[in-house]
């Protein structure tokens, strides 16, 4: 999943009139992360929860490939939900996204059981302390139908050169303000460690690499399984 041919184009046409700044990190972001690629892995209908949706580039993603979607984004960038907010009116399509600003994990809890065929945490894990990306993770599990789908990219710190240069992009993002957490420290596992994860939360994993070859992102597309989590 290396290689991404989504239309800049019309993404430029749903952030037009937002400042140049933001124009050029949008179409940036959309060039070097694969979001229809991402989306084809989650579910064609159903609810489909966009967890960190910041932008909403990955909840537009997902309107595109169907219409039988549910989707609805959830961030705590109250900026980034109403530039989501106004890309989706301007797109055309059946089934807009709907945004919602809010804290990530209380808002996950308040889904009931079974009741979201899929879920996207794109980028947003390595922000969480440890016992939080487990708690997390466990309650995705929770929320999500049995085989429904949680779709995951984080960084593999152990990818040699480019996870030195994720993580420095990630540190400085997070320390500037450009990225809002309320945690400077982040929390970078390797492959083998996202694994493990989620799998003693509830899933099934595949993993593979996801975006461009100078960062080590990967995707992993984990499938909650019919038994209850641990």
């Amino acid at each position: 999943m290396r290689t991404h041919s989504a239309n800049t184009t019309r993404i430029g046409f749903l952030f037009s009139g937002t400042p140049l700044s933001t124009r050029w990190f949008i179409r940036l972001r959309w060039k070097l992360t694969p979001y229809r690629e991402i989306a084809a892995v989650l579910p064609t209908a159903g609810r489909v929860l966009d967890l960190g949706s910041g932008h909403g580039l990955l909840s537009l993603a997902l309107s595109m490939g169907s219409d039988k979607r549910e989707i609805i984004g959830i961030d705590h960038d109250q900026a980034r939900v109403r530039l989501a907010e106004r890309a989706a009116a301007r797109h055309a399509s059946l089934c807009k996204p709907r945004f919602e600003v809010g804290d990530l994990e209380k808002a996950l809890a308040t889904f009931a059981s079974g009741s979201l065929s899929g879920i996207a945490m794109i980028d947003i894990l390595h922000y969480l302390a440890p016992a939080s990306q487990a708690a997390l993770l466990h309650e995705a599990a929770r929320v999500l139908e049995p085989g429904g789908i949680l779709a995951v990219r984080e960084i593999d710190s152990e990818g040699g050169v480019a996870a030195v240069w994720n993580r420095f992009y990630e540190n400085v993002a997070t320390r500037i303000g450009f990225t809002q957490s309320a945690r400077t420290h982040l929390e970078f596992r390797s492959v083998t460690g996202w694994t493990s994860l989620l799998e003693t939360a509830g899933f099934d994993v595949r993993s593979e690499p996801c975006g461009s070859p100078i960062f080590s992102d990967v995707l992993f597309v984990a499938r909650r399984t019919v038994q209850s989590p641990k």
